[in-house]
């Protein structure tokens, strides 16, 4: 049998964020360069992704030893590429197939009662002098056995967050074949391991995502190695027309001798002068030093008028570049660079109904942050192309934040996330080992520890954390808190903290975590008196939110599509818990909007109450912005895998209700309807005030279209805030269902801001009966004439295309001919072919929109020409009482 094939070095460009060494591992283990020279070694770093295979240990009887030979025979083993799971490499492998459709993942067994070894070849750098090769493991879950060349590395290399890396320069083989052997021992069900958990999101991974889940490098250096290069920066507040910069980086001592080095910082961005700064360093033998440069000691870091990273909607994410070295004996041993934002968060706390919640500033402005909660693919794949898409959603519906539960490690998200203006919000997760701190082990104590160091050090080289959360619905014990808040201090973590985010827990965590986690009416977000309703900060809240047919149509079999049952109930939350079903949103769209009759008609009914949801959701906190309330985190952005239950969008980011409904809440200048008070408010999320805009509500009876009401008042829209307009007044006479249209315009008459609301003269009223999750509905809303609005074929639509790099622009035109009928919640879609899908990812103008008789609209639709799969774009047209059309895209 012939030897397995090597490892294919991928050559990187070196990576622009911070790496780091696991506390419980002893790097100098195998290692040894021994006296320096004037001779320059090879610095390089290679990503050892392509060539290796995997098997369940439990049909290998060989050794790590053996099996870490060069030429041992994997005949029978899996390949796979890394990153990997378990399960991502048997899927992969077509041992398990479609396990996202229907209940087929029930058929894939438990996984995490055996270990895996994964195993693999590469050739190392030639030899040089003074050379040190460095191997370095960014994520492998939970704990592992890793063997090289026979010689086992470490024994018990654990904790899925920490980063391990190891000096193999003894064990290395220069210029020739090496062969690597990790033996992988997966994290326990129910979140037992310190390790990532989706808690109740949805069924737990088969594998717990054993594997090796981060890159896995190669790296080179002289004898001293260079490691996590961060800049701190701080601000006069409130002037910003300079920053004190602050540069640390790591120095290793690569050798068992002591080892003088040269370790140099230049910090650059194209139109503003370079700084550089540098220090003699003495390391001994073997030793690990942190090097700082600060304004006292080096003049040249105190900068004036810097070019500031701003977040989304309130100016330009401007990034520097740091460049560190450390030479020896006159040759370059190592280099280091990262992106870097000069910026500078800061919190404060404010009381509400009672309660403090923190809120957060931004170059000393506030800032309302809004997003959702982040989370990964369910076996942990993702691609360049998928983190650049959730961003991309992200900007499209106005949020400005991510929050990770606990999914942290995706270092891309936060590159694209600095180069976005998107604020992360990372912490520990919930619900799991990690809030059952109280009965740790000493080990588990160190896992914790090392995790938090580990994920930190990633973090903190970013623009894009605005703070860090050490405990999610519960905070750590006062002795794992000191701990925590120590290795921050050690590592000069600058952004704010809190120690967890539910005051039901922590009277004092500044963030409260009340529900609900299902539909509720748009009321209810309104309702002040309401504990989920929007006061103070919450760092989640969320409903269930069942995606669009053609979503519905890919992983729930035919069979199963209608009527709802066990399979729609499986791609809700996790089995046995008490969001393992959506009874509750399909109870409002079946009491508010009719009695569903079809997979067809529960889609477009819940397109509507998804749009509605949101909408109001992201309203209502915008519109209390720095008064009442301070951010928000909407549960959940995705899914793991397709779900009916908490997202903005699906799982094949097909935008839909929920993500159109965020969009138009979110626009920069918004004009938005209380459903509580009746109030009108016109919502600023800008830092440039306007003036000289009118606000127009207008009321219309349904399905007749008769005006019952209409004012005009002058609005003046401060900049970073809300402003009351008008309120409503109680109206009499209306139809059972009627609408609401609020138009916002500037001096020239253009619309700003456009809002369509349909309501009832019986409105929804919440129960006094309520729980940690959900607060019940009393009375439902009668949107029910909205079924009464006659057909309308009279739209006409037009479409035009634009193609450069790659990337097509559709601009899609439609109107209303109808001279008495309105085009109701208008959706135009642009698909692969006549008849097929919608192109994916997208990004809409806008969508979900309205037509009175006589109105048109443009919209553009921007896609890659690549995701139409070789088919011909056409524009498909649909609307709650208007036809499916198609036609061409020319």
């Amino acid at each position: 049998m012939s030897p397995p094939p090597a490892i294919h070095p991928v050559q990187r460009k070196r990576r622009r964020y911070a790496t780091l060494l696991l506390a419980l591992t002893l790097v100098a283990g195998v290692g040894g360069v021994q006296v320096p020279s004037a001779s320059a070694a090879t610095v390089g770093s290679t990503e050892l992704s392509t060539g290796w295979t995997f098997r369940s240990a439990n049909t290998v009887t060989d050794p790590g030893a053996t099996i870490s030979q060069v030429g041992y025979s994997t005949a029978g083993w899996n390949p796979v590429s890394l990153p990997s799971t378990v399960l991502a490499g048997l899927v992969a492998n077509n041992v398990y197939q479609n396990i996202y459709v229907g209940t087929n993942l029930q058929s894939v067994p438990d996984l995490t009662g055996q270990n895996w070894w994964f195993r693999g070849q590469f050739t190392a750098a030639a030899a040089a002098p003074d050379q040190a090769y460095w191997l370095r493991f960014k994520g492998i879950s939970y704990r592992a056995q890793i063997w090289l060349n026979g010689t086992q590395l470490d024994a018990d290399a654990v904790g899925t967050m920490a980063v391990h890396e190891y000096n193999a320069t003894n064990a290395i083989r220069p210029g020739a074949l090496n062969a690597l052997a990790i033996l992988v021992t997966p994290p326990a069900h129910d979140c037992k391991d310190l390790s990532f958990c989706t808690v109740d999101w949805n069924p737990e991974a088969p594998d717990m995502n054993a594997g090796i889940w981060g890159t896995t490098l190669l790296e080179t250096t002289g004898p001293v190695a260079l490691r996590d290069p961060y800049v701190k920066t701080v601000l006069p507040l409130p002037a910003t027309n300079a920053a004190d910069l602050t540069v640390y980086v790591d120095a290793l001592n690569a050798t068992n001798a002591p080892v003088t080095t040269t370790v140099s910082a230049t910090i650059t961005k194209a139109g503003y002068p370079t700084v550089s700064v540098s220090q003699n360093v003495t390391l001994a033998a073997n030793e690990r030093r942190e090097v700082s440069f600060d304004p006292a000691g080096y003049p040249q870091l105190h900068v004036t008028n810097p070019a500031l990273w701003w977040p989304y909607q309130f100016g330009s994410p401007e990034l520097y570049q740091l460049s560190t070295s450390a030479t020896v004996a006159g040759a370059t041993s190592d280099t280091r660079s990262i992106d870097f934002g000069v910026r500078q968060f800061t919190d404060y706390r404010s009381t509400v109904n009672g309660t403090s919640f923190v809120g957060y500033k931004v170059n000393g402005q506030n800032i309302f942050f809004r997003g959702g909660g982040y989370v990964w693919d369910m076996l942990q794949r993702w691609d360049t192309k998928t983190n650049a898409t959730h961003i991309q959603y992200v900007k499209d519906m106005g949020l400005n934040t991510i929050r990770l539960e606990g999914t942290l490690g995706n270092e891309e998200l936060y590159d694209l996330a600095d180069r976005a203006g998107i604020m992360i919000m990372p912490g520990f997760v919930c619900c799991s080992a990690w809030e059952n701190d109280n009965t740790w082990t000493i080990e588990q104590e160190q896992v914790a520890n090392a995790s938090l160091d580990s994920q930190l050090r990633a973090l903190r080289a970013h623009a894009s954390p605005f703070m860090w959360n050490y405990g999610s619905d519960q905070p750590p014990t006062a002795a794992h808190l000191s701990m925590y808040k120590n290795t921050a201090a050690k590592l000069h973590w600058q952004n704010p903290t809190v120690d967890n985010v539910a005051t039901w827990s922590n009277a004092n965590a500044g963030m409260k975590m009340d529900g609900p986690y299902k539909w509720e009416p748009p009321v209810l977000w309104w309702d002040t008196t309401q504990s989920g309703s929007a006061f103070g900060t919450t760092g989640e809240e969320g409903t269930e939110a069942p995606p669009p047919l053609e979503s519905l149509q890919k992983f729930i079999p035919a069979a199963d599509l209608w009527p709802i049952g066990a399979t729609w109930n499986y791609h809700a939350g996790k089995p046995r818990s008490v969001f393992d079903n959506i009874t509750v949103f399909t109870d409002g769209v079946n009491k508010r909007y009719g009695s569903t009759t079809s997979a067809a008609d529960y889609s477009r009914k819940s397109e509507l109450q998804n749009y509605e949801n949101s909408r109001s959701f992201f309203e209502a906190w915008n519109s209390h912005e720095y008064t009442q309330s301070f951010g928000v985190i909407f549960w959940m952005l995705n899914n793991a895998w397709p779900s009916v239950h908490w997202n903005l969008y699906d799982y094949y980011f097909k935008p839909a209700g929920g993500y159109f409904g965020s969009k138009k809440a979110n626009e920069p200048l918004h004009i938005a309807y209380d459903y509580k008070t009746r109030n009108v408010y016109a919502v600023n999320s800008t830092l440039s005030g306007r003036s000289g805009l009118t606000a127009t509500t207008t009321v219309y009876n349904v399905p007749n279209l008769t005006q019952a009401y209409t004012t005009t008042v002058p609005v003046t829209a401060a900049a970073n805030a809300a402003t009351q307009v008008l309120t409503l007044p109680a109206l009499t006479g209306l139809s059972t269902t009627y609408f609401i249209r609020l138009q916002l315009r500037d001096a020239t008459g253009a619309v700003v801001s456009n809002n369509l609301y349909w309501y009832s003269t019986q409105p929804d009223v919440l129960a006094n009966k309520k729980n940690w999750y959900m607060t019940a509905v009393k009375t439902y809303a009668n949107l029910t004439g909205l079924n009464s609005l006659p057909s309308n074929p009279n739209l006409a639509t037009s479409v035009t295309r634009t193609v450069s790099g790659g990337q097509e622009t559709a601009t899609i035109t439609m109107t209303n001919n109808s001279p008495t009928n309105i085009a109701f919640f208008l959706r135009p879609e642009i698909t692969a072919g006549n008849g097929g899908n919608e192109v994916l990812p997208v990004n809409y103008s806008d969508n979900y929109v309205s037509l009175w008789p006589g109105e048109s609209t443009t919209i553009r639709a921007t896609y890659q020409t690549s995701d139409l799969g070789g088919q011909a774009p056409h524009l498909r047209t649909r609307g709650y009482n208007v036809p499916t059309t198609s036609i061409p895209v020319p």
